[in-house]
């Protein structure tokens, strides 16, 4: 049986959770509030000049080609795992879009053939600890790791 303590420790605590439409004029907002928690968490200033510049990407992506064809939503969450990394779940409602495969150069000629640009994650990949794509029940989920050691990119 578990004690108090123990159950404690094995809850998630969410540091913040923001829902905007998923549209352009939301991405300073997204931006902003994900600054806010890297501040709050004792970030330095040039990684949360990083984070901003990872997430500046994501959510232009999301908007850009999520809802593309669609509106909806984007949610962006936060905790802190284990290691004290802060941990974003970002997901939207709008059409299914993995940015980490779309930016395989395979991949180039199907953008071109559409008349739009190839996204490029590869900023996003060098900034954050791990990044990670799932499609499920019509929702995109982004879950985005980041340390406060400053990545240099």
């Amino acid at each position: 049986m578990e004690t108090e303590n123990e159950k404690q420790t094995n809850k998630v605590k969410i540091l913040g959770q923001l829902t905007v439409p998923g549209h352009v004029d939301s991405i300073q907002k997204l931006i902003n509030f994900v600054s806010d928690l890297a501040k709050k968490q004792g970030y330095d200033t040039e990684r949360i000049i990083e984070i901003e510049r990872a997430f500046a990407e994501v959510f232009t992506n999301i908007v850009t080609y999520a809802f593309r064809e669609t509106s909806g939503d984007i949610t962006i969450s936060c905790v802190l795992d284990r290691a004290e990394r802060i941990v974003f779940k970002v997901i939207d409602w709008g059409s299914s879009f993995n940015m980490l495969l779309a930016s395989d150069p395979l991949l180039k000629d199907e953008f071109v053939e559409q008349g739009m640009p190839q996204p490029s994650t590869s900023l996003v990949k060098r900034l954050t600890d791990t990044i990670e794509y799932q499609h499920h029940e019509n929702m995109n989920y982004l879950f985005l790791t980041f340390s406060p050691v400053v990545k240099g990119g």
